[in-house]
């Protein structure tokens, strides 16, 4: 096979690198000289042509050497020998991946384990989904998925037959407690918002304290942050507690938005460094709006090692404006500004372009932000604490056996009191039955 067999394949690639771009807002719509492909670049579009050509016609394994496959090891072999956090979306892991990015996916809803050899077993519900409107509780067994038995089915084989387009109709069968006869449960797939502050982590806590717990930040952080707020007030809230441990971050633009309902206007959330401007761009929060600037309020905002990105962007913005006090460990350092640009074969490439810093100056990326009283925890303990906070969030102090004591929350809770008196700043997180 010649290397004229694929002209439009070499044609595309030089498309997809010299005519396919995106400008983030505030970016200058022409490159710097000197900064796109030289005519001398193009005859490395075609020394990578020849060898997808050798590897796709001469490779022992055909299947493993198709063009699709060989394309998609290229470019995220391309993207991501960058950096960890670029890389390359095939357009179905795009599509998963932007639905994870808003916050919106297509499905009934439900999150699931699966013990080997077992049926589905439905450990959440989000409120408002399929799932929920059908009755479906947590503790259920999913037993067959349109009539086939998912008990030797691997955990993503079983996810898979759940999945499917908006609209379309699924059957569950269900087994619940004691009960040995299946229910059979017809579901309607459809739009699913996952909150990203789930109304169980929304409390009341002694002193008139409120807490909120934010998982991730997406198109719909803001709205359920001011709801949840609002609710907080109503009950008489004097102070707050903002938990952010293990917030992946997220979309910036929440977290500036939320960092924004905190500061005056005109305070400086963030500021940009990329290599097209040779001063970095800021940020500031907003204007008067309908809900008004909380700069009052006293606040506490609880961080550890995984809490990164966009979730770090928020805390620094609060902390260096002198509005919020970290309590916790050190968060994770990821302060890289990531684009994603859609390109002609439906998938994505997700590149780092700039660098954030905190409106001090300081630098999250590979730094992270130290906490203003540091409650350490050993590793197994910060690994316990981490997977309790879902079923226990706003709980120091949970009644099960065998739960941790949540020792950073007690410290927040400490500096929230008419006479703050933090314990140490070791902690062992003992279980609460000690």
């Amino acid at each position: 096979m010649k290397l004229s067999a694929f002209p439009c394949l070499a044609a595309a690639l030089l498309l997809s690198v010299t005519g396919c771009r995106s400008t983030a807002p505030g970016t200058p719509e022409d490159s710097a000289p000197g900064e796109g492909l030289q005519e001398s670049d193009f005859s490395r579009a075609a020394i990578f042509v020849r060898a997808l050509e050798l590897l796709h016609t001469e490779y022992v394994d055909a299947d493993r050497a198709s063009i699709d496959k060989l394309f998609i090891n290229a470019m995220k072999g391309m993207a991501g020998e960058l950096d960890p956090y670029s890389g390359y979306e095939p357009p179905q892991e795009y599509s998963e991946n932007e639905a994870k990015r808003t916050g919106e996916q297509t499905g009934v809803g439900i999150e699931v384990t699966k013990p080997e050899g077992m049926p589905l077993v439905v450990v959440g519900v989000i409120p408002g989904s399929p799932a929920d409107q059908a009755g479906i509780i947590p503790g259920d067994r999913i037993v067959e998925i349109d009539d086939q038995p998912v008990r030797k089915l691997h955990l993503d084989q079983a996810v898979l037959l759940a999945r499917g387009p908006e609209g379309s109709t699924v059957r569950f069968k269900v087994t619940r407690g004691g009960e040995t006869d299946p229910l059979e449960i017809p579901l309607r797939r459809g739009k699913v918002i996952r909150p990203s502050v789930p109304p169980d982590s929304i409390r009341m806590l002694p002193g008139k304290i409120g807490y909120l717990r934010i998982e991730s930040f997406n198109l719909h952080t803001p709205a359920e942050v001011r709801a949840a707020l609002a609710h907080l007030k109503e009950q008489g809230a004097t102070a707050l507690i903002l938990d952010l441990r293990n917030n992946p971050g997220g979309i910036v633009s929440a977290a500036v938005e939320i960092a924004g309902m905190f500061l005056a206007p005109g305070k400086t959330i963030l500021s940009i460094r990329n290599r097209k401007n040779n001063e970095a761009q800021q940020v500031h929060a907003g204007g008067p709006s309908a809900d008004g600037h909380d700069t009052e309020t006293p606040l506490v905002l609880l961080v550890n090692p995984f809490t990164a990105s966009a979730s770090e962007i928020f805390a620094g913005a609060l902390k260096d404006n002198g509005r919020a006090r970290l309590v916790g460990m050190r968060t994770y350092g990821k302060g890289t500004l990531l684009r994603v640009v859609r390109l002609p074969d439906g998938g994505a490439v997700r590149f780092a372009s700039g660098r954030y810093v905190t409106p001090s100056g300081r630098v999250i990326e590979g730094h992270g932000l130290e906490p203003d009283l540091t409650v350490k925890l050993p590793l197994e303990a910060l690994l316990k604490l981490s997977s309790q906070l879902r079923r226990y969030p706003g709980v120091v102090a949970p009644e099960k056996e065998g739960a941790l004591y949540d020792s950073q929350l007690e410290a927040a809770l400490s500096l929230l009191a008419p006479s703050p008196t933090p314990r140490s700043v070791e902690s062992t997180a003992s279980p609460a039955d000690n």
